[in-house]
């Protein structure tokens, strides 16, 4: 593997994410200033509802994306991708055209109604930059798809600041200056795809025939992906549902405060895909093992910023007190999600086990739909459900991690029960002791660990640093 080709492309990429992070902190810390609770919890639902867009698209991107990975622009076949793009369109805008017609017949009030008519038309915008962006990363120039991020983000960035500075109340502006901001990255994408989009309807059947192909292949991982984010979209949308839209808002809150962590890990993984695609076996394995140990030793350092975030946002946005203690629950989320990402879900693609990770994120949506029933229904209690929904996080993580290591003949390590251990002692000491006590208990904790672990720790440096080095 070219260690070096994937520093330099996760470095552009962790630029971009970089930005996207700040422009997160903004949105999280000035928007809910601005914005009543109420609002505030309509601007989160849409992004809520466009979380869900890609599945709409059926699993084409998915399939363009595994087909074509490791082909280059030389390589890869333009009018096959051309068609794929202008079929999968004509598809999706029949599918906003009913969401349309729903919102605008539905017994919705106008505010929702709003939010359904603009993830609508988003579907679109997102759909397109999304094809050719999962092009890009197939292709490996990923560099071109972070640098559509860095499009996107900037330009939102100037109606934000807008908005903000005028004190604009509502959420629909924010939400159209998000909608204009994609179509911005959207264009951007295009014109560096020109070459790859021309239409071709000479032949139609041909088009509906390669169309069909790679959803057939894309769908597994779509439905895949999709349940990912239905592990914790029930949970959600049940505390919409039963405590309404200002406790979503709240916990929206949190998860934003989380997601600032999460989108490094899914670049990590947009990056090393192709890479390990062309990769020999014995490389992936010792990539797995490598990678594996590092995230198991130095994500959970992450806790230790656990309660000066909590305290500095209590002062912030003192009217957002529930979603600090929400974070201390989900912050265990962000930890095992990122480890998902990284190593096992990235393998899964690149081993082509798309029915198994399909399986696990299926039976790990279940888990969460009981618990969060149960949480919801039976003991009426918001943190029984979010708790119910990061420990199916933490089971899918590590069984996944146990399938992988005996796929690839990687021995186990007893590094991941430690940091499960480590994650109980962090909630149950946030949650039960003063701040400054749960830092310093946790702090020692995880000094003992980093020195139990040592022998483990030195070899992984070493080898990050051989990685660091290679050409």
């Amino acid at each position: 593997m070219n260690y070096h080709r994937i520093l330099k492309d996760f470095s552009i990429a962790v630029i971009s994410q970089g930005i996207s992070m700040l422009l997160s902190v903004v949105t999280s810390l000035l928007v809910p200033k601005v914005l009543g609770v109420a609002e505030f919890g309509y601007w989160q639902l849409f992004i809520f509802y466009i979380s869900y867009v890609g599945f709409f698209h059926l699993g084409l991107n998915d399939g363009v994306y595994l087909l074509k990975g490791g082909q280059t622009r030389d390589e890869i076949d333009k009018v096959s991708i051309g068609r794929q793009f202008w079929c999968g369109m004509a598809y999706q805008t029949i599918f906003a055209a009913i969401i349309g017609l729903i919102a605008i017949l539905g017994p919705f009030e106008e505010k929702r109604e709003f939010v359904i008519i603009v993830t609508a038309l988003f579907m679109l915008l997102n759909n397109a930059s999304s094809f050719i962006g999962y092009v890009f990363q197939s292709m490996n120039e990923t560099k071109l798809f972070s640098f559509s991020v860095i499009v996107e983000r900037l330009i939102f960035f100037v109606p934000l600041a807008f908005l903000l500075v005028a004190r604009v109340s509502s959420f629909e502006p924010y939400v159209v200056a998000y909608a204009a901001s994609k179509t911005c990255a959207l264009a951007y994408c295009v014109c560096n795809a020109r070459a790859l989009l021309s239409p071709d309807f000479s032949n139609v059947v041909a088009a509906f025939q390669e169309t069909r192909g790679s959803i057939r292949v894309g769908i597994k991982l779509m439905l895949a992906n999709t349940a990912s984010m239905l592990i914790l979209g029930i949970a959600r949308a049940l505390i919409d549902s039963v405590w309404g839209i200002e406790t979503f808002g709240q916990l929206s809150l949190s998860l934003s405060m989380v997601g600032f962590f999460s989108t490094f890990a899914t670049q990590a993984s947009m990056v090393l895909f192709p890479s390990l695609r062309r990769s020999a076996g014995h490389e992936q394995q010792s990539f797995f093992r490598s990678a594996r140990n590092a995230l198991g030793l130095f994500l959970p350092a992450v806790y230790l910023f656990c309660v000066p975030a909590i305290w500095a946002m209590t002062l912030w946005l003192p009217q957002y007190s529930q979603a600090m203690t929400f974070f201390i629950i989900l912050l265990p989320m962000c930890v095992f999600e990122c480890k998902m990402d990284i190593t096992c879900t990235t393998y899964f693609k690149v081993l082509r086990e798309e029915k198994l990770l399909l399986r696990i994120n299926a039976a790990t949506v279940i888990a969460s739909a009981t618990f969060s029933c149960l949480g919801a229904y039976l003991f009426n209690s918001v943190f029984l459900v979010i708790a119910g929904a990061v420990v199916s996080f933490i089971l899918r993580s590590t069984y996944s991690e146990y399938l992988l290591s005996k796929q690839l003949g990687v021995s186990t390590t007893s590094i991941t029960p430690e940091e499960i251990l480590l994650t109980i002692m962090f909630v149950v000491t946030a949650y039960t002791l003063p701040g400054y006590a749960s830092v310093a208990i946790y702090a020692s904790a995880y000094i003992l660990f980093l020195y139990i672990n040592r022998d483990t720790l030195l070899c992984t440096i070493g080898q990050l640093r051989r990685m660091g080095a290679s050409k």
